[in-house]
């Protein structure tokens, strides 16, 4: 008789702990999509580019700036 009650048991915490994985996994999986990707850093191009824009450097500050950052790109 000892030996069914003890099979009972943890017959259901397996049960328990089967269900409280389910309901864990359902949660994390919810959620997920919900994440918000960060934002991708503009690159040394879109900042220089902007500055030109937006008047803080002349066009041949601009330039220079672009073709030293090309020689960069070549490098790697």
């Amino acid at each position: 008789m000892m030996h069914s009650a003890t099979g009972a048991v943890l017959w259901a915490v397996t049960v328990i702990a089967l269900w409280g994985g389910a309901a864990w996994a359902a949660v994390h999986l919810l959620r997920r999509p919900h994440r918000r990707p960060r934002p991708a850093l503009p690159s040394p191009l879109d900042i220089l580019e902007r500055r030109y824009a937006a008047g803080d450097m002349t066009r041949e500050d601009f330039d220079e700036a672009r073709a030293r950052l090309r020689e960069h790109e070549l490098d790697i």
